[in-house]
């Protein structure tokens, strides 16, 4: 399955979704990757869409993949320079598909590698970014916020003729963000009942909210927390980052379920890193050896390849899954499937 065979069943559902909404019985939702963890759940400018100016080249059309977050997404794109093509869908720098120990990153292999369209990346991610910022209007790409606000000036207030993209139709906008917040909520002795989880997610979903009003984004792809708590860096006390992960983990995911409730002329993807993950350290498998730890806080470039595999899966089967108004993931947290193994859907080259 083609990326563009998922957005074109995402135009569909968006055209028909108005009537449906008003005059139809819920929705029957599709299947999507969420955390194994037990939960306890049974800027301001206005932005307006746009017209594709790229030429589409022969094969499968433009798509659009907009990405916000820290070391484990960034790289190391900078707005300033050389954009994203159809020769070089990353822009910049030059050498992004490079080798390394935890350099390579899942945007890069599921851009290229896993994914039989024309997808160009525009990737606001930067190392160190977390959710925490100080100042409205920073575009420091530091934060979530800044990342944001660095976008809305740089791209999505461009007038119309000079954007490439169709943001209801085309473009997918991903965020993973939380490694260094709970770094941060770890390294000053908090729990998994400090109050700043909630706040913190809270933030993430606030600016998810205005990439749906303001700039009239429909794909969302969330990514949750990996397992940190056997990550070098917190042996010291591996029992309270794992409650800390665990909270933040299902706090998320009952941010997913209700933006899904309140945005439902979109599209949101929870993609649980922490079971794919853990399940790497517990079975090691897709030539991932000596475990999954680059060093204290990253993971192995071999295990962002995995992980990037998984979501094209993820992705694909939301394709498969039946549109009635609604797309997205169920109303009720579920333990999934396993979906890694040998012949899986993950290892078919496509996405979306």
């Amino acid at each position: 399955m083609h990326l563009s065979a998922f957005f074109g069943l995402v135009g569909i559902a968006l055209a028909q979704s108005s009537a449906d909404l008003t005059e139809s019985p819920a929705a029957t939702p599709s299947t999507f990757i969420t955390s194994r963890i037990p939960t306890s759940i049974p800027l301001g400018a206005t932005f307006t869409r746009s017209i594709p100016t790229v030429p589409t080249p022969s094969g499968p059309p433009i798509k659009y993949w907009i990405s916000f977050g820290d070391s484990y997404t960034s790289t190391n794109f900078s707005v300033n320079g050389v954009q994203p093509s159809i020769a070089n869908p990353f822009g910049n720098p030059v050498d992004i598909l490079r080798k390394g120990k935890h350099n390579a990153t899942w945007i890069e292999y599921i851009t290229t590698r896993f994914n039989n369209s024309v997808t160009l990346n525009y990737n606001l991610a930067r190392i160190g970014a977390s959710l925490t910022y100080t100042s409205e209007n920073t575009t420091s790409r530091r934060s979530f916020k800044g990342q944001f606000n660095l976008f809305a000036s740089k791209y999505a207030s461009l007038p119309t003729e000079q954007k490439p993209w169709q943001q209801n139709v085309n473009t997918m906008y991903s965020s993973w963000f939380g490694i260094n917040d709970v770094k941060g909520i770890f390294g000053s002795g908090g729990n998994s009942t400090d109050p700043r989880i909630d706040e913190l997610i809270t933030s993430q979903f606030s600016l998810i909210d205005q990439l749906y009003f303001d700039v009239d984004a429909k794909e969302f792809l969330v990514i949750n927390l990996p397992p940190l708590e056997n990550a070098p860096l917190f042996a010291s006390d591996k029992s309270r980052m794992e409650g800390i992960v665990r909270s933040w983990n299902n706090n998320l995911a009952r941010k997913v379920r209700q933006f899904r409730d309140e945005h439902p002329i979109s599209s949101i993807q929870l993609i649980d890193s922490y079971n794919i993950i853990k399940n790497l350290e517990e079975t090691p498998s897709y030539g991932v050896k000596n475990g999954v730890w680059a060093d204290k806080l990253h993971i192995k470039t071999q295990v962002h390849k995995v992980l990037a595999k998984e979501i094209a899966a993820s992705l694909e089967a939301v394709v498969k899954a039946p549109i009635n108004g609604t797309i997205g993931g169920p109303t009720t947290f579920l333990a999934p499937t396993p979906t890694m193994g040998h012949g899986s859907s993950a290892t078919s080259g496509t996405l979306w």
